[in-house]
């Protein structure tokens, strides 16, 4: 019996010096290591937490997500740090590359200063620009002038990029910007990376191995005319079908949204607004206009890659009810025009 107690005793302290080995080679060798172990994502990417989430539903995302390579390795160094009950909602940013202790500093920050900023469909750089200043981000022209001056080189995914502009380039959608060190290269970046995203969910081959017969460029700048022109899902490819054949037929396009771009938004297009000189007019020059004239919408930009043929050449809107009116011939279209505008 007595024989029996001191196996039974040397075994429970065998036992209990594995573990304490154990214990110390997770603790102080494997759970090190993997704290410098950097995330796997290629790509800036925004994480939302939401209110009363609790750590360890916020960590399995992560790992999810590849920004954690495990979700207790993160809890664990969380607890080890006293930080596991610091993790407070808000929208964070991880750039790619971040270690288990870096994405815990960032889940630290402040979330006051981060700010949401919502881009809306069709809003051009001088649009986006007057909403930084009215938020106290930047002095007026410091975002569009940027823009428009092509003050970014990301965009080594686009081939024929302008030399011009980024305008249109450029992705609408939210963001959560940081309003104690805000950048305007930083959010730049950011809306482009959102754009090669986008393109990619519409099939748009980044390698330049596309079967479309026009230019990436070519595609966002009708995109952001059609954007608009015309605010119709359904009618978006038929429109667009129309400036495309006028563009390959060498006829002007005669979008008013590409006069909007330099004379600012208008209730109407004056006799004396038609009469403007450059490349902008597209009722009087034929060809695009040299840039895109507005951020396009997912919807805009699929409704260029795919146009719906048809048999007009020409439409307006009617100024009482918005609705299109499509015309076959020059004819149909003035009678259009004498009924829905006149």
């Amino acid at each position: 019996m007595l024989l029996r107690f001191k196996n039974i005793v040397r075994f429970l302290f065998i036992f209990l010096i594995i573990f304490l080995a154990g214990v110390f080679l997770v603790y102080r060798v494997y759970l090190p290591r993997q704290f410098a172990i950097p995330n796997q994502i290629s790509e800036t990417m925004e994480f939302e937490i939401k209110s009363g989430e609790s750590v360890t539903s916020v960590a399995n995302r992560l790992e999810n997500l590849d920004i954690v390579s495990s979700d207790w390795v993160l809890i664990q160094y969380l607890k080890s740090n006293d930080l596991d009950t610091s993790v407070e909602a808000g929208h964070f940013k991880f750039t790619g590359g971040e270690t288990v202790s870096e994405v815990a500093e960032i889940l630290m920050q402040s979330q006051t200063q981060q700010t949401k900023f919502t881009i809306l469909e069709g809003w051009n750089s001088f649009e986006i620009d007057a909403k930084l200043v009215e938020l106290g981000m930047i002095e007026p022209n410091d975002f569009a002038l940027f823009v428009r001056e092509g003050g970014s080189e990301q965009l080594a995914w686009a081939e024929n990029k302008s030399a011009e502009s980024l305008e249109g380039y450029l992705f609408p959608a939210t963001y959560f910007i940081d309003s104690i060190n805000f950048s305007v290269d930083d959010l730049v970046g950011r809306m482009l990376e959102a754009m090669e995203k986008n393109l990619k969910q519409v099939g748009w081959n980044l390698n330049n191995e596309n079967n479309s017969e026009r230019t990436l460029h070519e595609v966002l700048t009708m995109a952001s005319i059609i954007e608009l022109e015309e605010k119709s899902e359904q009618n978006r490819p038929l429109v667009v079908d129309i400036l495309w054949r006028r563009l390959d037929s060498g006829i002007a396009l005669g979008a008013d949204a590409t006069l909007f771009y330099v004379l600012g938004h208008k209730e109407n297009i004056t006799y004396e607004d038609l009469q403007t000189d450059g490349p902008y007019n597209t009722r009087k020059f034929a060809g695009l206009p040299p840039t895109p004239v507005c951020s396009p919408s997912l919807s805009a930009i699929r409704a260029a890659l795919n146009p719906e043929s048809n048999d007009n050449w020409f439409y307006l809107h009617d100024v009482k009810t918005g609705e299109i009116h499509f015309a076959r011939t020059l004819d149909e279209h003035n009678q259009n025009k004498a009924e829905f505008i006149r």
